[in-house]
């Protein structure tokens, strides 16, 4: 099975502390004798996982690790058969993996249940991806699925409600009732959504009305509306 990198300090500390199981090795500068240089060592050690002085490695650690089977659609029935008042996001048209690491840390740090990545239309989730993520990839539930039009199917099916996003929608986010099982579905800055996905969505929601300029970041986009549906569960269950 071929190796992946996992690059940083943060990423790699969280790494050991989710799954110390993956790691092969992990490259530490050999320049570098501060504070968190040492605790990497430490959690290494601790961790019974082989810790590599180099002098090839300038500034941040190096973990290698072992490629992981992606989880599919099968795996995501299970999930969802498990949890109750769901919020997914899903990903349909991201190909610059640091947006994807981006949006993932954004979803993980809302509390999001799951990520649905499209498989054949986003990034993988590349050594880039876990770098931007900051450790996210390590905590977040992730299904890449082939067919998104199916999948949001059966997302309906199990009472999941499935929002698309658009800026030329009339459909203002902050006056929707979110507090129900949902998924948000998001795509990439500039071609947002493809258009086939959004014709499969129940409802098409605009985040910002601001008439002069609307245009947001797509990490910030998936965190504006995570923590929006986040916000009326809270306030429902409160």
């Amino acid at each position: 099975m071929t190796e992946e990198k996992v690059e940083g300090f943060y990423p790699i500390e969280i790494l050991i502390a989710k799954k110390p199981e993956i790691i092969k090795r992990i490259m530490l500068p050999k320049n570098r004798t501060d504070d968190r240089a040492s605790n990497i060592i430490n959690l290494a050690e601790n961790a019974g996982i082989s810790i590599e002085l180099s002098q090839s490695v300038k500034q941040n650690p190096i973990a290698f690790v072992a490629q992981q089977k992606e989880m599919g659609l099968g795996e995501l029935k299970k999930y969802i058969q498990k949890k109750n008042n769901l919020t997914l996001l899903i990903i349909d048209n991201i190909s610059d993996p640091r947006n994807l690491g981006a949006c993932i840390r954004s979803a993980v740090v809302a509390e999001v249940d799951g990520i649905i990545v499209n498989k054949h239309q986003c990034s993988s989730v590349t050594s880039t991806v876990r770098k931007v993520s900051c450790g996210a990839t390590e905590i977040a539930e992730i299904f890449h699925v082939s067919n998104l039009i199916n999948c949001i199917k059966y997302l309906n099916e199990q009472a999941i409600y499935v929002y698309g996003t658009s800026e030329h929608s009339k459909n203002e986010l902050f006056k929707e009732n979110l507090a129900q099982s949902l998924a948000f579905v998001i795509g990439s800055e500039g071609k947002g959504i493809r258009s086939k996905t959004l014709e499969a969505c129940n409802k098409i929601l605009n985040i910002n009305a601001n008439k002069i300029f609307n245009s947001l970041n797509v990490s910030v986009a998936s965190g504006v509306l995570l923590f929006e549906a986040a916000r009326q569960k809270n306030q429902q269950n409160a």
